[in-house]
């Protein structure tokens, strides 16, 4: 086993340091293939690397850490580099000829973490990974305008985070044929958004998720009101063939995932899920659709509402600046209520309403639960140790006992969660250099509804 991919080695997920390992291990043993540089510099002053391999005049962008509460990436770029390194092989037999010729025109590149200082909040947990409690236990993910992936609203002079501008530079160097953002959800099945439509995309995914006995999410809340191309599919466009009520449409137009569509670069967002729940593949009509909206807007207001006033006292009790966990609790708070609206919210002509699916009524179901949860994992660690902190506790406590036995989620080990999602970039890697197009142009003229 190659020392260099610690998540299949020690069944955990790789830290900050181990992946910075990585990539000079790489760069050290292989220096005529592989270069490890600087490209940035985050926010605390850690070093963003980029590891490249190959030297082919086409480039595949691989951008792992973006939201530090989803690890799997991590372990993704430490095997696909290695992959990169033998010739891009899974474990599907020997490249032919023409595949030869395009693993010989290709680069990889792949961008280690995007956010090292939101990582090293969650390590305990990635160190350690494998029950639900001690995952919510040191949870953490950051207010959306600390998230580098998205660009700040225009009009108002804010500056881009630093590590958000070392991705637009990497960006505009490379201008890659495929630009890959690894995701992981917590409970559910696995799923990507593509900013073209790509045939053969649903089949490979379809492919990965069965080798590793994962299931395919019908209607991700987070992909509401997109078309599908496929199971797990589904097309992001900048305008064109959005529902006016889709519910990131404003931020998705900001995101570094259009940034490279003037080099007619693909992009796809990758999710692969922590736990599985089969029932999220279920393409079966819902039952009452309306009525689940209906409790599901309910539960996420009540439960915002309890986190609301929880959040004023220790505001009020914690006295200094409340810093990263507090401030990013205040966000997902006021994001259930956001998303409460964005869900009760009449669809457009022609577009199907949340929850219109077995598997999407459960998806929604278990958002409504998942994202108070978060909250108050986060505020849990905030309050710890202050006299607000049991109570925080045990709120957790008893929303994450009802989220496990109202949804009984199943565990995926680190090397099947790395595994998907290093197959199905390698085979979408492969669709994109074997159409030997440049796709340019807005997605949307590549979008078809289904």
């Amino acid at each position: 086993m190659p020392v260099g991919v610690p998540a299949l080695a020690r069944h955990r997920y790789p830290t900050v340091d181990d992946l910075t390992r990585t990539g000079r291990d790489l760069a050290r043993r292989h220096p005529s293939r592989c270069r490890l540089r600087q490209v940035g510099e985050s926010r605390a002053g850690e070093p963003l690397w980029l590891l490249s391999v190959g030297h082919g005049r086409r480039n595949v962008l691989v951008v792992s850490g973006a939201h530090p509460n989803e690890p799997a990436g991590g372990a993704a770029v430490a095997d696909l580099a290695y992959l990169a390194v033998r010739g891009g092989r899974t474990g599907r037999g020997w490249p032919d000829a023409r595949e030869r010729r395009q693993d010989r025109d290709a680069a990889w590149h792949f961008l280690l973490c995007l956010d090292p200082d939101g990582a090293r909040h969650t390590e305990p947990w990635t160190r350690h990974p494998g029950t639900l409690e001690r995952q919510l236990r040191h949870f953490y993910r950051p207010a959306a305008d600390q998230q580098p992936e998205w660009l700040p609203p225009p009009g108002r002079g804010t500056a881009p985070l630093p590590e958000t501008r070392a991705l637009l530079t990497v960006l505009d160097e490379l201008r890659p044929a495929l630009q890959v953002s690894l995701h992981a959800n917590d409970v559910g099945g696995a799923w990507t958004q593509l900013t073209h439509d790509l045939p053969g995309a649903p089949a490979a995914l379809a492919d990965a998720a069965a080798a590793h006995a994962v299931p395919l999410a019908a209607a991700p809340v987070d992909t509401l009101h997109m078309p599908a191309a496929g199971p797990g599919v589904f097309l992001m466009a900048a305008g064109a063939g959005l529902d006016a009520n889709v519910v990131h449409r404003d931020w998705l137009t900001r995101s570094t995932w259009f940034h490279p569509l003037r080099y007619g670069t693909v992009t796809a967002v990758v999710e692969t899920p922590v736990w599985a729940v089969e029932a999220v593949a279920d393409p079966r009509p819902a039952e009452a659709p309306a009525l689940v909206v209906e409790s599901c807007v309910a539960h996420l207001r009540a439960q915002a509402g309890q986190l609301a006033g929880l959040l004023d006292v220790a505001r009020s009790g914690l006295g200094a600046a409340p810093g990263p966990l507090l401030d990013a609790a205040a966000w997902l708070t006021e994001a259930c209520l956001t998303n409460a609206a964005q869900w009760s919210a009449p669809p457009s002509p022609g577009s199907p309403p949340p929850a219109a699916t077995a598997g999407g009524a459960l998806a929604l179901r278990m958002a409504a639960h998942r994202l108070p949860l978060r909250a108050a994992a986060m505020l849990a660690r905030a309050t710890d140790g202050h006299p607000l902190g049991p109570g925080c506790e045990a709120l957790l406590t008893r929303w994450r006992r009802r989220y496990a036995a109202d949804f009984g989620p199943r565990w995926i080990p680190v090397r099947e969660q790395t595994a998907l999602q290093t197959e199905f970039i390698s085979r979408l890697a492969r669709l994109v250099l074997d159409s030997g197009r440049r796709t340019g142009g807005s997605p949307a003229a590549h979008h078809r509804d289904r």
